[in-house]
């Protein structure tokens, strides 16, 4: 005969906790520790890593606007070089370090998915979310200090520039979710998917505004859904901003087109991802 043993008050209580959860709160718990993981990792192992988070991109504006002043110039659609440059690079870094980040999170977290509430879709979530903390972060601080060093401009619509990171942060995500599947299945892709993504680093107007480009070629230029979000967030920030070709709307679309894309096939082929390592 073995003893029962009666489990104690506060054993009783956190289970009963557990079980009265809803799928939302353990998605979201298990989002929130994914994140602490993917912050720990990033940065724990390196005194300057989040010192680097804003190094990248003041080192590409500061290297930027010293190729622009070579040429005399002091300004694009009325904005300053560092400002200017500021704003697509942000648009950009975010985008890119989304995608990138996906393209290697299921390998990064195989073991995570032991635990039956761990899904892939939270890895996803919880890097792009990430990014997004980090770009909007970098940005806070880099902005004003332009300011502050005399480069001055004038916020012109709030409400517009939360659309836009919202916007961007969805088509980005929904391209993650993608190419986050894509990778694990097909290892190839993995140095494909980078070398596609390069492009958008010169074609999405870090470098110019589409007031610059020749009228007709604005029409082609305005399908990058990138360049849509960089006109939009130029418009969003900067009162004195002299080019407003970006459409809110068509930049909506991407989101929500990606995004259901995105979400579409992580439904189809999200539970080959855990086993992802015998599937070439």
């Amino acid at each position: 005969m073995h003893d029962f043993i009666m489990p104690s008050t506060d054993q009783t209580t956190n289970v009963m906790r557990i079980q009265r959860q809803t799928p939302w709160q353990i998605q979201k718990a298990v989002v929130f520790a994914v994140l602490i993981r993917e912050l720990r990792t990033r940065f724990g192992r390196y005194r300057l890593g989040y010192l680097w988070a804003i190094l990248e991109p003041i080192s590409l504006i500061v290297i930027l606007s010293a190729v622009r002043l070579l040429f005399g110039e002091n300004e694009i659609a009325g904005l300053p070089f560092p400002v200017f440059f500021a704003s697509g690079i942000t648009a950009y870094l975010l985008f890119n370090h989304i995608t990138t980040s996906s393209l290697y999170a299921v390998e990064s977290n195989q073991g995570l998915f032991n635990y039956q509430r761990v899904k892939p879709f939270d890895v996803f979530f919880a890097r792009a979310l990430l990014e997004l903390l980090i770009s909007t972060s970098t940005a806070a601080i880099i902005l004003p200090a332009l300011y502050c060093l005399g480069f001055h401009f004038t916020i012109n619509n709030t409400l517009l520039l939360i659309a836009v990171v919202a916007c961007l942060f969805s088509f980005s995500f929904g391209i993650g979710l993608i190419v986050g599947i894509v990778g694990p299945l097909w290892r190839e892709s993995q140095k494909i998917i980078p070398v596609l993504i390069r492009p958008f680093f010169f074609i999405s107007g870090i470098f110019f505004a589409v007031g610059d480009v020749p009228e007709n070629l604005q029409g082609l230029a305005l399908v990058n859904p990138l360049l849509q979000a960089t006109e939009l967030l130029r418009e969003a920030l900067f009162l004195n901003y002299q080019s407003h070709e970006g459409s809110l709307f068509v930049l909506f679309c991407w989101a929500l087109f990606t995004l259901f894309l995105g979400l579409g096939f992580y439904r189809i082929m999200g539970k080959s991802l855990i086993t992802s390592g015998k599937i070439r």
